[in-house]
C-alpha cells in the first residue's frame, strides 16, 4: 500500500536528543567499567562489598598463581608500551613470597628490561644481579645487564656479561651483534674522551698565555667586589660572565667594556673592545647611530658632542671614595687603563659618558666635586686634632 502523502509529518513530542560523539560513548563506557570491581584500575579504600570479596578471593589465591597472574598483567602492558604500567605490575608479582624461582628471575629480568625502556640503568643492574644470584645460567640477565652497562659507558662489565653468555651459547647471534655494539660504544666513547682531554688543555694553554699577557702589563689594577672575592681559584679577570681574551694574531687584549649614561641610567656594552683602539674611535661606532633614548633629530649623544670619565676609587675602597675623572677620548684604552688611578673593578672596565654641556652634566659633576671638597676637608679636621 503506497503511503498516504496528505498525512501529517511526525512531529517529535519533547527536545531533540542530544548528539553523542564516539569518544563521548567510549568516556562513558569507561565510566561504567570504573564501577565494576574486575575493570576497576584504582580500589576504593572500603565500603564496597563486590571489592571486598574479591579481594578475600584473590587473598585465598596461592602466592605463586598471584605472582603469575601480575606477570602475565605485565607482559601485557609491556607489550603495548605502557611501561610504568608494566613496572607496577611485575613489582607487585615479586612482592608475593614463593619458591617458584624460574618465576621469580623471569620476573626479575622482565623488570629490568621495562628500565631499560625506562632508562633506569641502575635499576636494571640491580634486578639483573638479583637474578643471576638466584639463577647464574639466565643469558637474559646477562644480555640486558650489558646493554645498562653500555649506557652507564661500563665496558669492562659489558664485555663480561657478553663473555659469559657466548660460553653458554657460543652462536647467539644476538650477542655477538651486542658484542660489537660495545666495542663500538666504546671506541666512541674514548674518542669522545681524548676530545675532551684536548679541548682542556687547549682551555689551560689559552688561560697560561692570557695570564702571562695581563701580567705584563704590569700598571693594570683590578679590584673585586665583596661578591666576587669570594670566588677561589679565579684570576680577577676571570671572575665575570664577559672576560677579557687575547688576540694571538696581534697579542692584543680584547676587552670587554661598559658604556654608562648617568642621565638617562642606559648603558651600551661592547664584547671586545681592542686595547689599541682609541675611545673616540670606539664611541663613534657605538653612537653611530642616536640611541633609542636620545632625540632622532636632533641626537645630542654624538661622539663630538660627549665626554668620557671613570670613577677613581682606591682598592678596597666602597661608593663614597669614588672620584670623578675625566679622561681624553683620544687616549688607547691601554693608556687610560695604566693610568694608576684606574682600578678595573670585577674583571671589565666602565666609562661614564655624559653631554659635553647642560645642567644635567653640571650638577653631576658638582655633586662628585662636592663629594671630594667633603672628604678632604674631613681628612684635614682628623690631621688638625691632637693626638
Amino acid at each position: 500500500m503506497a503511503p498516504n502523502e496528505d498525512a501529517p509529518a511526525t512531529v517529535p513530542i519533547g527536545p531533540a536528543a542530544p548528539t553523542v560523539t564516539d569518544s563521548e560513548r567510549l568516556e562513558k563506557l569507561n565510566q561504567d567499567l570504573e564501577s565494576i570491581p574486575l575493570f576497576m584500575t584504582q580500589l576504593p579504600d572500603e565500603g564496597n562489598e563486590a571489592v571486598e570479596a574479591l579481594k578475600t578471593l584473590a587473598s585465598e589465591e596461592p602466592p605463586e598463581e598471584m605472582a603469575a597472574t601480575y606477570k602475565g598483567e605485565g607482559n601485557l602492558s609491556f607489550k603495548r608500551g605502557r611501561y610504568h604500567d608494566a613496572l607496577k605490575h611485575y613489582t607487585h608479582a615479586l612482592e608475593y613470597d614463593h619458591d617458584n624461582v624460574d618465576l621469580r628471575v623471569t620476573l626479575l629480568t622482565n623488570r629490568a628490561a621495562v628500565n631499560l625502556e625506562l632508562e633506569n640503568y641502575g635499576r636494571v643492574l640491580q634486578d639483573c644481579s638479583s637474578a643471576l644470584k638466584l639463577k647464574s645460567q639466565t643469558p637474559k640477565a646477562l644480555f640486558r645487564a650489558a646493554k645498562a652497562c653500555i649506557m652507564l659507558s661500563k665496558f669492562a662489565e659489558a664485555h663480561e656479561c657478553c663473555d659469559w653468555v657466548l660460553r653458554m651459547d657460543p652462536g647467539n647471534a644476538e650477542l655477538l651483534r651486542l658484542q660489537d655494539e660495545v666495542r663500538q660504544a666504546q671506541l666512541k666513547f674514548e674518542e669522545r674522551g681524548r676530545a675532551q682531554e684536548e679541548r682542556e688543555r687547549q682551555r689551560l694553554a689559552r688561560r697560561e698565555m692570557l695570564r702571562r699577557a695581563v701580567e705584563i702589563r704590569s700598571r693594570l689594577t683590578f679590584d673585586l667586589s665583596p661578591e666576587n672575592a669570594k670566588k677561589k681559584d679565579l684570576y680577577p679577570w676571570e671572575v665575570s660572565e664577559h672576560q677579557v681574551e687575547l688576540d694571538h694574531d696581534t697579542g692584543h687584549l680584547l676587552w670587554p667594556v661598559a658604556f654608562l649614561y648617568p642621565e638617562s641610567k642606559e648603558s651600551d656594552f661592547v664584547q671586545h673592545f681592542d686595547e689599541s683602539v682609541t675611545l673616540y674611535d670606539m664611541l663613534a661606532q657605538v653612537l653611530s647611530n642616536p640611541p633609542p633614548w636620545d632625540s632622532q633629530s636632533a641626537p645630542r649623544y654624538t661622539v663630538d658632542n660627549v665626554d668620557t670619565y671613570f670613577m677613581a676609587r682606591p682598592v678596597g675602597g666602597v661608593e663614597k671614595d669614588e672620584r670623578l675623572v675625566k679622561v681624553s677620548s683620544k687616549l688607547r684604552l691601554a693608556s687610560i687603563l695604566d693610568n694608576p688611578k684606574y682600578v678595573i673593578l670585577d674583571g671589565f672596565p666602565s666609562f661614564l659618558v655624559l653631554p659635553r654641556a647642560g645642567p644635567f652634566t653640571e650638577q653631576y659633576i658638582e655633586h662628585y666635586r662636592q663629594q671630594r671638597l667633603t672628604q678632604e676637608a674631613a681628612k684635614q679636621t682628623v690631621a688638625a686634632e691632637p693626638s
